[in-house]
């Protein structure tokens, strides 16, 4: 596939806008490799996908109890990696009552099919959790 001729930033959005919906248990599983490396604390781990969307929904459960908690993506940055990877970094600015924090996440993606991108790699810079008020986590 000649990445040269898609709209990397598009696609990279696109993954983003599913990757941020409310339910996110219910991301397209062919979104996300399985396994799909995750960084933690210990490093780098192959993660079964099921084991990574449970992670997923559960943090996204926590920062919905959060009143007038908004993440907004504020910067997408990209770099094709020959014909079959992408490697993206994503920044957002994640507030609430009490107050905002940036979060930057990198990706890295694999084209799935002409026009679609699979995660295989998901890099947090930083962590929601630690953002939330103390009363919420």
């Amino acid at each position: 596939m000649k990445t040269e001729f898609l709209d990397l930033d598009a696609l990279v959005r696109a993954f983003a806008d599913e990757w941020t919906r409310p339910n996110p248990s219910g991301l397209p599983r062919e979104l996300l490799a399985d396994p799909i490396l995750v960084l933690g604390p210990e490093g780098t781990t192959a993660v079964p996908r099921d084991a990574f969307l449970a992670a997923v929904a559960a943090r996204s459960h926590a920062v919905e109890d959060v009143p007038a908690a908004q993440t907004i993506l504020t910067e997408v940055r990209v770099t094709g990696l020959g014909d079959r990877m992408v490697l993206a970094t994503l920044s957002w600015s994640f507030g609430h009552a009490g107050g905002t924090a940036g979060l930057v996440s990198d990706f890295l993606f694999e084209f799935a099919e002409p026009g679609r991108l699979r995660c295989v790699a998901y890099l947090p810079r930083t962590n929601i959790l630690d953002h939330l008020p103390a009363d919420a986590s």
